[in-house]
């Protein structure tokens, strides 16, 4: 353990000073430069100040002894120990201080920035008015005692820049060591729990809160996993009873969608048969009017009119087969308990990789239509959802919700009762989309549907008076939107009229 102590602790101290060798020169290199602008300003704007002292205190000379009196001011400026060349310039004439000897190599430009012409004086130039003509001063002052405190200044950066090093490695060293100690036994006791000893505990012992709360996290992950291992197991074994639960389930619905679907079929055909067999019993009635009684062609006229009365009756069996739940009258029911009661079956068969996520308003939501039909219809999208979300498991999310403004503007303004039943599965392209309601068009296998569901939803929509939308792109899954009308107060209170009376 000492071994891989050592081992971390040097890797982290290296990075440490990795850092420390590409920062600390930068850093360096900027505060110098800060110190040398600073003084340098400072010694600038101080020199300026004072050339133009002189410079206004040149101009206020008056008198023909001029010269004299210039000279002694030149003498004053170079005696204040700033000024190392001072002179007058009236065009050919120059005047200069008679303490400073003048130098004979003084730039003729001025300088801009300190320490421009590297001679270790800061030349300045300025205008002295003199009636009807104009002088030149120049002014050459040490830069010396300025360079020799950003110097020492520089130095004492330099020494603040070691001791910041030394303490930074110092407190790597601590840290490196108080971080790696932890870590490593965090790494063994992980090793120890990897081999198959899910009962070793991870403590690390350290005094740093954050490598403390990291520690009781990954023990309380610990102790989950341990637990989840026999809640698997125990998973395991519902899952295969509650599969084949939902396989019975599925057989079930499978067998009534088929029968639902043939009962339209029928009913189709009835319908069809019915109005074929009408005129033939009507005009055997009349022709039977018109021949004489007890004749041949009266015994087969009868015959003909039992055999339309058969057929009727038999129309009417199927007719009452297939209109088994459109013969109930419409009734105003709270939407939210056909969907409750499909959802309770669809929790049921849908499989467990599948999350069920359900929200409703709290308020009633009376509509006016079948509840069995809406429970069919909820059925149908809640397994329409959650097949396109079986291999790779998804959310499967129904709301009920109202609305005001709903999105089709060729349908009648007013209030809706929304029921959105969305999915994260793979989606569908549009041309898929443009077929979707129609019957038996489906994209599964054959065997694992009859593409009869969103075709009957359809139907059950519409003959409440709502309407459906889609919403799908591939592989950002599916939203359903049925709209549909809200009850009014009248049809409301219709059916307790209704049941009053036969009360």
């Amino acid at each position: 353990m000492g071994r891989l102590v050592s081992s971390l602790s040097v890797r982290l101290i290296s990075v440490v000073l990795v850092i420390l060798a590409a920062l600390v020169p930068l850093l360096y290199l900027g505060v110098s430069a800060i110190v040398r602008e600073g003084y340098a300003e400072r010694f600038v704007n101080q020199l300026r100040a004072y050339s133009r002292l002189v410079a206004d205190e040149l101009e206020s000379i008056d008198g023909p002894d001029f010269d004299r009196r210039a000279v002694a001011v030149l003498d004053s400026a170079v005696l204040s120990g700033q000024v190392v060349f001072a002179e007058i310039r009236d065009g050919a004439r120059t005047l200069h201080s008679s303490i400073a000897t003048p130098t004979a190599d003084a730039p003729l430009r001025d300088d801009f920035h300190f320490g421009d012409q590297h001679d270790q004086a800061y030349f300045i130039t300025h205008t002295v008015s003199r009636g009807d003509h104009a002088l030149l001063l120049r002014l050459g002052f040490d830069e010396v005692p300025t360079l020799e405190r950003i110097a020492a200044a520089e130095r004492r950066v330099l020494i603040a820049m070691a001791a910041f090093v030394a303490s930074s490695i110092a407190v790597a060293a601590w840290l490196s060591w108080a971080i790696a100690r932890p870590m490593v036994r965090l790494q063994q006791a992980a090793q120890r729990v990897a081999r198959g000893d899910p009962h070793a505990q991870l403590d690390v012992g350290s005094s740093i809160r954050e490598v403390q709360e990291f520690n009781y996290h990954l023990e309380h992950m610990r102790r989950e996993l341990v637990g989840a291992n026999e809640r698997l197991s125990l998973e395991m074994r519902e899952r295969e009873v509650s599969e084949q639960k939902r396989l019975d389930l599925e057989r079930r619905l499978l067998h009534r969608e088929r029968i639902a679907t043939i009962g339209t079929l029928a009913g189709g055909v009835a319908h069809e048969f019915n109005n074929i067999m009408t005129p033939i019993l009507l005009y055997s009635q009349l022709a039977l009017e018109e021949v004489p009684a007890g004749g041949e062609l009266a015994e087969y006229l009868k015959r003909v009119i039992d055999a339309a009365h058969r057929a009727r009756t038999l129309v009417m069996r199927i007719l009452t087969f297939s209109r088994e739940m459109d013969l109930q009258e419409p009734k105003v029911f709270p939407l939210r308990a056909p969907v409750e009661e499909a959802l309770a079956l669809l929790r049921a068969i849908v499989p467990a990789n599948i999350e069920i996520l359900f929200s409703a308003r709290e308020e009633a939501m009376p509509v006016l239509g079948d509840a069995s039909l809406v429970h069919q219809m909820v059925i149908n999208l809640g397994t329409n959802a959650y097949q396109s979300m079986r291999d790779n498991g998804g959310k499967l999310a129904i709301t009920l919700g109202a609305t005001d403004k709903p999105p089709d503007s060729q349908v009648e303004p007013g209030r809706y009762h929304l029921l959105e039943v969305s999915d994260t599965g793979h989606g569908m392209e549009a041309a898929v989309l443009e077929h979707i309601f129609e019957p038996f068009f489906t994209t599964q296998e054959v065997g694992e549907g009859t593409g009869l569901g969103l075709s009957v939803v359809h139907g059950i929509v519409t003959s409440m008076g709502g309407f459906i939308t889609v919403r799908s792109r591939p592989g950002c899954g599916t939203t359903v939107a049925v709209y549909l009308p809200a009850a009014s107060a009248g049809q409301r209170q219709e059916p307790a009229r209704a049941a009053g009376a036969g009360a």
